[in-house]
């Protein structure tokens, strides 16, 4: 009777997925609740089938090296469709407004939004605002956001589509946008030229709608690369196989980590995605991704494997060891998204 929301319920690791299966998959399940997925997929009469997701922000500061929350609000909604194969069209989007925002803040926060719409070709059709006492802990802006996407792939890249001895492809370095954000509320490292990775994964994944050996692919987001793979591990049932050697992190990042004592892969990202293809089709689908400058530094990272052990994540270490990669648990870093 006592239990209550904490900040750790909103870190993106086993917080989070015990606060969601007891709250929202259980009354949701029956409604049309599709789990495990970035964005619902939804067929219309034309046999057209569209992806939608809703997302929340609430990144502090507003502004940090390499984006700020308006753009990464148009850029994290529109990635989630992204991931599922579609083409992002239309948004929408809310604004809670704490007492004592200056209008120069909002208006910057909201050009940054207009700005990102038109870069990724998407229309901002709808929204509302409200306005409340500002607490001295929260950012001055919070926005939530809705999109819908239109699948441009034969069929969407769902979780469901994966199978074992697929092989696990991440499309970029790891790790900037956390570090990012820390640098700006903190200012750690000043001379630092770490900065976030926000970036719309759209036009790098387009040129992979055509291969059908694309199962499944997620964005990075928070609780970074070990939170997704716990996810991916517990959904499906199956062990994934990591190669620590395999997994691209700058020196920079790396550094860093080393310093502030974190691991780069439970950092969160904002313009990478994680891919589940077919093992005959890694090295095309790799191409595939160099090809687009973000995807410059896509690594094949690890594979799926079956087992009679309980599903997890393994590190192969660059010592020759092996290591189970636990979901993220506490709140590391509060508000970086």
């Amino acid at each position: 009777m006592n239990e209550i929301i904490e900040m750790t319920h909103g870190s993106g690791g086993n917080s989070t997925h015990r606060l969601l299966e007891r709250f929202f998959i259980k009354h949701f399940k029956d409604l049309g609740l599709q789990p495990y997925n970035d964005a619902a997929l939804v067929e219309l009469d034309n046999s057209t089938t569209i992806a939608i997701t809703t997302d929340g922000f609430v990144v502090n500061p507003l502004f940090f090296k390499g984006s700020n929350i308006g753009e990464l609000s148009i850029t994290g909604t529109c990635n989630d469709l992204a991931v599922m194969g579609a083409e992002p069209k239309w948004l929408t989007c809310g604004f809670i407004l704490g007492t004592g925002t200056p209008f120069y803040i909002l208006e910057k926060v909201v050009k940054a939004m207009s700005q990102a719409a038109i870069e990724q070709k998407v229309q901002l059709v709808a929204g509302d605002t409200k306005v409340v006492e500002h607490h001295e802990k929260l950012p001055y802006i919070l926005i939530t956001t809705s999109g819908i996407g239109i699948i441009r792939t034969s069929y969407p890249w769902h979780i469901n589509n994966i199978r074992p001895d697929d092989t696990l492809i991440i499309s970029g370095t790891i790790g900037e946008h956390t570090l990012a954000v820390l640098n700006a509320r903190n200012g750690w490292f000043k001379h630092s030229s770490i900065s976030s990775d926000c970036a719309p994964l759209y036009p790098m994944l387009k040129n992979l709608h055509s291969q059908e050996t694309v199962h499944w692919v997620r964005d990075v987001t928070r609780s970074g690369l070990a939170g997704v793979c716990n996810e991916l591990s517990d959904a499906i049932g199956l062990i994934v196989e990591l190669s620590e050697e395999s997994i691209p992190i700058s020196e920079e990042v790396s550094g860093w980590c080393e310093v502030l004592g974190y691991d780069p892969l439970t950092l969160a990202n904002e313009g990478k995605a994680l891919l589940a293809v077919d093992s005959s089709a890694k090295i095309k689908i790799l191409e595939l991704l160099r090809r687009h400058p973000l995807g410059k530094d896509a690594a094949i990272i690890g594979e799926l494997k079956t087992s009679q052990d309980k599903p997890m994540v393994i590190l192969n270490t660059t010592i020759g060891g092996k290591r189970i990669i636990p979901p993220p648990s506490g709140d590391h870093f509060p508000r970086i998204c």
